[in-house]
């Protein structure tokens, strides 16, 4: 059995003791300290990025223009850049992405890819044997519904994610949604984001998660909590375009809401520097605890297995973080305060991967979830 030991989160406080694993999965969680660990400090569940567009990271110029001109399909800087990219130079930019995850946390992310079965393939073959899981939502390559290509896109990927829903033309949207349901795989969308939407009409579609909301309202977060719909936040994202999201409102309101780090040409993804953000943003609107940053940067597993919960327990995936931080009653507080050089060990589905070995690849690096298609 392999352990590491410290103070450890157990999703209430941090608390003093050791974690072991073996096989992949957490198998002892106790108050006493190991003897020869593979690394001391504060132990934390591995993060979960809750929202990327990891082919964004093939984008490398500097940056000018409105969200609109950057991003919104199908003329924004992205999508033209992804459209004449060469295929070889979008895998190594998504990998260097996906490295960037695991050398600053992360182990697992959920990316809105866009691209058609184009992209699915180039995402497959970058993530091929880094130890990283992804839920990947495909894109249709158009802003108009065709049942054949949503069919492939649905057999190929996790499910569907797409832009927002005033992209599409009226009723192309809502067939797409119910062909995710049909099929048994979430559907997700950002939503407003440029400006409020009808929350309803977006409600309608029955997405498993809304990305942004940052025009919303009161009784938007309202609706989305009776509506057991997760919240997804950008802070930093948002804040490169002159808005930040309303974080204590939304808990306020009784949402669930996660952390994203959104497109990888405006931010490298790393779950810290989204964490810190987050805090900050909070705090100007009223402030979150650092354990409730925390739990946003780990709820985004919950798309993976609907019954995760933040925190250490045994039966879980061997999934950890330790980072070289205070893990006393103030750890979470450090954590928040952290940076890439202070994590000392990442365990990714059991495996350990030293900071000085990052990102080379262990003896035997879990394979990707599936094929490439």
């Amino acid at each position: 059995m392999d352990r590491v030991t410290g103070a450890f989160y157990d999703g209430t406080r941090v608390r003093a003791g050791t974690v072991g694993w073996e096989d992949g999965v957490i198998t002892e969680v106790t108050s006493s300290r190991a003897k020869a660990p593979l690394a001391k400090g504060l132990v934390l569940p591995a993060f979960w990025n809750a929202h990327t567009h990891l082919g964004d990271a093939v984008v490398t110029q500097e940056l000018r223009g409105s969200l609109e001109d950057l991003v919104a399909p199908p003329h924004g800087l992205k999508h033209r850049v992804l459209a004449r990219a060469k295929d070889d130079a979008v895998i190594a930019a998504m990998r260097r992405a996906m490295t960037t995850m695991v050398r600053t946390g992360t182990v697992g992310f959920t990316d809105f890819r866009e691209g058609g079965l184009r992209g699915l393939k180039l995402l497959y073959a970058a993530h091929a044997a880094l130890p990283v899981r992804g839920v990947v939502l495909g894109r249709p390559g158009g802003l108009a519904y065709d049942g054949h290509e949503v069919a492939a896109l649905l057999r190929a990927s996790d499910g569907i994610a797409v832009s927002a829903r005033a992209d599409w033309p009226p009723g192309d949207l809502e067939n797409v949604a119910r062909d995710a349901r049909h099929a048994g795989k979430p559907f997700a969308l950002h939503a407003s984001e440029r400006v409020r939407e009808d929350i309803d009409a977006v409600l309608d579609l029955k997405p498993a998660f809304l990305v942004h909301m940052v025009h919303a309202t009161d009784a938007d977060f309202e609706r989305c909590s009776d509506a057991d719909v997760p919240i997804v936040v950008c802070p930093r994202s948002n804040a490169f375009f002159g808005m930040t999201p309303d974080i204590p409102r939304m808990l306020r309101a009784g949402v669930e809401v996660r952390l994203g780090t959104d497109n990888a040409m405006i931010n490298a993804p790393s779950m810290l520097r989204e964490m810190e953000m987050a805090y900050r943003v909070a705090r100007g609107r009223g402030g979150i605890a650092a354990k409730e940053v925390l739990d946003m940067a780990l709820r985004g597993r919950k798309l993976l297995d609907a019954g995760a919960v933040p925190g250490i327990r045994t039966g879980d995936p061997a999934d950890l973080v330790v980072l070289d931080v205070p893990g006393g009653p103030h750890g979470l507080a450090s954590l928040l305060r952290a940076v890439a050089s202070d994590i000392v060990l990442v365990v990714a589905g059991g495996t350990p991967w030293h900071a000085a070995t990052l990102p080379q690849r262990p003896a035997r690096a879990p394979a990707s979830r599936r094929p490439a298609t």
